[in-house]
């Protein structure tokens, strides 16, 4: 299951997702590309998930893109199908409604 990373700014990154059970993230770039990385290092996934001062930039740079574990997964390893049905999903549930205390 894929968690967004949130409450970060970066010039380059515009979204990332992280699986910390499949060791497997997804990052989309502010240019439209988007990347699915497996082999990626749990406790480099939850250092950015629990560490809000990582900058995403850093992390996708020294995790992922520059990184000699994580690899970027094909057609074959990762159904990308999934992936754009499913952010299109997830942008139409609304917001959820808490209930109002007295």
């Amino acid at each position: 299951m894929f968690l967004n990373v949130t409450n970060r700014t970066s010039t380059a990154i515009k979204d990332l997702q992280v699986d910390g059970l499949n060791s497997q993230a997804i990052v989309t770039f502010k240019n439209g590309n988007t990347y699915v990385y497996g082999n990626v290092s749990k406790r480099a996934i939850l250092n950015v998930m629990f560490n809000p001062d990582v900058s995403l930039g850093f992390w996708v740079n020294n995790n992922l893109v520059k990184s000699d574990r994580a690899t970027v997964l094909n057609g074959d390893e990762f159904d990308y199908s999934k992936l754009y049905s499913t952010t299109t999903q997830l942008k139409n549930i609304s917001e959820p409604k808490l209930p109002a205390f007295v």
